[in-house]
Order: structure tokens, then sequence, then C-alpha cells
């Protein structure tokens, strides 16, 4: 920033997020709460950067952080109160106050608590929101969170005309309730034309303009008597977290834009002010919190002998240009070995289909000299039916197949495999059946996909709603053989289409399919269109001439029947 800041009359106040890049609010629609365990997470290294800076300075801070983070890592949230920082507690994401009744925001907040407090060990006093910011209709729940124990809040941003006839809540201030009182934080606004303008950090500091930035703070530092409350998110000050592919130019604006940038502001920001967190601008000791006893959930589960040995199945991850993907692949493996290990025996075959990037190195990476792994690789580019069939070429005799953006989530494998049944060959992912669903993807591409597979219906006689998804459990015995024509993602197509013609018995799953989030999908789509046709067209003449074989199979039998009853009269 190049004006120069006033030098600081006391220390304001800076609170920072712990949370991951792919918790930003602009993915909010896009990646569930499920799926977090999938990515590989950057919080750790962003946390203890953050506090290297903050230590150089000797300032202090309040992280906010929710439960997600705090039952993934509490030796970190320990090592932020062991550096002399607050912990306190963040909403979950996608649930703030005015989605909640009392009684279900009682029950989370007191829920999240506890475990953000099992993880530090401390007391934790303070709250904020994670996704929206409290308006004037949301305040019933301040009187809530200090009727559980909270010390303070700070969730309110005023913004515009809200909260224009109470201009006292833009400092902090204390409510006073029947039940006790709770201390508002409210972060940095200034008034401009007469509209507040939040100030806060974040994103602010990302979308306008340096000059202007600098302009609020030192006026705000040069008029106000109270103190600056910033606010900022880890991955704020992460150039290098991986770029997700979020379908939307506003949420790429959101969340990258000027992001280089940040880095460097957090650093003059600490230069040229002296922070502290909310709890000691309050003048407060948080008390230690003493462990709980070990519960029977997190006792560890000892196997019994003799149970059942566990069933022995193949998962196969076509890949083709997943550099970028490949981490948010190895975390979604991992968990995945979590919940299938207990009943199943897992071997992986992850085949590179002849990438022009990295993905070969990077799968070896992070995949070489595992002994449940497999790695294939063709040497040129073949298409995902063509890789899926070399991964069934080495499979075991259940074997399943799954995209490598998981843009489908991986776990429900799980259920797809117990649908696998004596006499059934495929089970499908079927995000077309009425029980299924589809977030995110663009409506033209989901418009070619429902039509694609409709046609696919009526060529092939048999009642199936999806035929293009990749997410499969196979018997391996019934699909191995079957000679594709097509090695792209119509031989996705063309193989389910084979089976149900062969008279093979298939079973849909109903399930979610989600919009990829890293790189760019491969599919040709005016080139997929036409082999889509030409494919129908060679079903067709398969199906009819199936139809005509077994007209003359049932009239050479119907003959046999008459011949040799006449034989018998």
């Amino acid at each position: 920033m190049p004006e120069q800041f006033s030098q600081p009359r006391r220390k304001h106040i800076l609170s920072i997020a712990l949370e991951d890049y792919f918790h930003g609010p602009a993915f909010s629609k896009i990646i569930s709460r499920k799926r977090w365990g999938h990515f590989e997470t950057r919080f750790e290294q962003n946390c203890l950067a953050v506090l290297e800076k903050l230590d150089a300075v000797g300032s202090c801070a309040t992280f906010f952080a929710n439960s997600w983070v705090a039952r993934r890592r509490p030796d970190l949230l320990e090592e932020v109160v062991r550096r002399g920082h607050e912990i306190a507690l963040a909403g979950q994401r996608g649930v703030s106050f005015r989605f909640l009744s009392r009684e279900a925001l009682r029950e989370q907040l007191l829920r999240d608590r506890e475990i953000v407090e099992q993880a530090c060990r401390k007391r934790v006093a303070g709250f904020r929101v994670t996704d929206v910011f409290l308006g004037p209709s949301d305040l019933w729940a301040l009187e809530e969170l200090a009727r559980n124990g909270f010390v303070y809040d700070s969730s309110v941003s005023p913004f515009l005309r809200a909260f224009s006839a109470q201009p006292w809540r833009h400092f902090i201030h204390e409510n006073r309730f029947s039940c006790g009182s709770l201390w508002e934080v409210p972060l940095a606004s200034q008034k401009i034309a007469g509209l507040m303008i939040p100030i806060a950090g974040g994103n602010y500091f990302r979308q306008f303009p340096e000059w202007l930035v600098n302009r609020m703070l030192n006026r705000w530092d040069r008029r106000c008597t109270h103190p600056l409350v910033l606010y900022f998110r880890l991955w704020d000050f992460d150039p290098l977290q991986p770029r997700l592919q979020t379908g939307s130019l506003w949420r790429d604006f959101r969340h990258y834009r000027n992001g280089e940038r940040m880095v460097e502001t957090l650093n003059t920001l600490l230069a040229r002010f002296r922070f502290t967190s909310i709890a000691d601008h309050l003048e407060m000791t948080l008390p230690a919190v003493a462990p709980l006893p070990a519960s029977a959930r997190d006792a560890v589960m000892q196997a019994a002998s003799g149970h059942a040995p566990r069933i022995p199945i193949s998962i196969i991850v076509p890949c083709f240009n997943e550099e970028a993907g490949i981490p948010y692949l190895a975390s979604s493996l991992r968990q995945l070995k979590e919940n299938l290990g207990g009943e199943y025996n897992l071997q992986f075959i992850l085949v590179d289909d002849g990438s022009r990037d990295r993905t070969w190195e990077v799968l070896n990476q992070y995949f070489s000299g595992q002994s449940d792994t497999l790695l294939l690789q063709h040497p040129h580019n073949r298409g995902v039916s063509a890789a899926i069939m070399t991964g069934l070429e080495q499979a075991r005799e259940i074997a399943c197949s799954m995209d490598c953006d998981c843009s489908y989530d991986p776990n429900e494998l799980k259920l797809m495999l117990r649908g696998m049944r004596d006499g059934v060959d495929l089970v499908t992912a079927s995000p077309y059946h009425p029980a299924g669903s589809v977030l995110n993807v663009p409506r033209w591409r989901l418009f070619l996909s429902r039509c694609s597979c409709s046609l696919y219906r009526m060529v092939t006689g048999r009642k199936l709603y999806t035929f293009t998804a990749c997410m499969r459990v196979y018997r391996r015995s019934a699909t191995v053989h079957i000679p594709l024509q097509n090695g792209g993602f119509l031989g996705v197509a063309e193989l389910i289409s084979r089976l149900v013609l062969e008279g093979k018995q298939v079973v849909e799953h109903p399930a979610t399919l989600e919009v990829r989030i890293f790189g760019q999908s491969s599919m040709k789509v005016l080139r997929t269109i036409l082999g889509h046709l030409r494919l129908l067209s060679e079903l067709a003449q398969i199906r009819l001439q199936n139809r005509r074989q077994d007209t003359v199979e049932s009239a050479s039998r119907l003959s046999a029947q008459r011949a040799k009853a006449t034989t018998e009269s």
C-alpha cells in the first residue's frame, strides 16, 4: 500500500477465520460440507505462517474456528492458544441465525462450542456467524447467545442503511438482557455519502482500490476513538491455493480477485498498527477447560476374532489432464478407504489416459509405493471408457469406477455395492432418477445429457434414467468381454447399452451429480453429439438383429414342437 498509515495511538482488533480455501462463501452453493474431507487442506500451513507474522510484530488476534477444523486439527488450536491468541467459535456454513429456531440455535451453539473448547482446552467466549452478517431482524439471537454463556458476538457489519437509526451499533457496545449481557463487536464500516461501507478487510480489501482502503483506514485512525475491528480469512493470505472451477465469473471475482496482494496487505497492516484479540480488549481472562472422559465413540474398535472376511473389490479411476485435482482425489480416496475399509479389501487402480500435463508425475508423487494401489498408463489418450476397460482387465470380480474429479461423492459407492446382489451385473449412479439430483451443472449440458438418455432408453427398450454416468459397480465377468467400439465418453453409454441388449441385469442407484471444481472437462460437445447419434443407430441395428434372431429361434422351436406332436400322434 503506497500511502502511509498514521502512527498507532492504541491497539486495534484483528480477527481471523481459521478456515480453508474450500470453506469460502463463494463455494457455498457448489461444495457441500460432506465434501470438505475430500480436499487437500492448507489451513494448517497458512495458520502457522500467520502466527509467525504476529509473533514477529508482537500482535495478538482472535481466531474464529468451526467445529470441522477443531475435530480435524485440535493440536493446531492448542498451538494458537499457546502463542497467546484467542480461540472463538465460528458458526456452521449455510446455517445462519435467520434459518434457525431458538431451540435449534441453542443445540448447535452448545454442541459446537464443546468441540472447540475440547480442542483448544480454553473457554470459548465469542461467536461469529460464517456466511452472512446480522441485520436488524436477526438481533433476537444475541439474547440466545447471552443465555448460553457467550460473552461477546462479532456478527454485525453495518452496511448501507442498516442500523442507520442506531448509530451506536456501529461500535463496540454492551447489550443488556434479562438473562445477562452480551458485548457486540461489529466489524468496521465508514459512512460515505450517507451510506455505511464496510472496511473490515478480507473481500473488501481485495475488491476496493488500495487508495480507498488506505484513506478509510487513516480516517478511522485519526478521527475515531473506538478500535478498528478487522476481519480476514486464512485463505486470504494464500496466493498458491488451488484454483477451483466455480462455473461463475462472479464467484471467481469474489474469491480470487487481487488475491496475490493480500500477503503484502497483511504485512503492511501489522507494520503500521498494533493489534490485540477481542478477549484482551474486553479485559477477559479465559480459564482452562478440563478434558472430558473418553467416550464410547472415541474408543478404538477391536475386530472380533472369527468375523467374516472382507470382500475384495477394485476401484478404477481414469485420469486425463487432472494434475490440479490429484491432491483432491488423494484426500477423497483416503476418506473412502476409511469408510469402506472395515467391510471391503480395497484395491485402487489409477489409469493415466495419456495425459499431456503432469498427471502421471503427480499420481506417482501421491500414490507410488502404496501396496493397495496399481498405477497404469496409456501411451496416448484413448478415452475414459477405454481407461475403465484397462482397469477392468486388472480388477477383481467386483469392481467400481468413479470420476477423477469426484463429481459424484465417492462415498456413495458404499450404498451402490450393496445393490450388487446375486444376478445383478452392473449398478450405475443415476442423477436423473426421480430420487437423484443435479447441482450447479450448466443447463445446456443437463439438457443434452437428459435428451441423450431418453434416446438410449427408447433404442434399448429398457427403462433406465441414466446411461452416461461413470460412477458404477461392475461384475467383471459380465463386462470385461464386451467389445467397445468407442473409447471416450460414448463408450460409457455403449457399455451399459450393450449389457442391456445382452439381457444383463442393470440396477440404478439415485445419486447427486455436482459440477467439477478442478480443471476442465475434456468432452467435445459437437463431436460427442454426433457420436451419440451414430452409436444410437448402431444399437438400434443390434436390437433389430436380436429381434429377428429371436423370431427365427421362436419359429424353429414352434416347428420342432409341431413336428414332435405329429410324430407322437
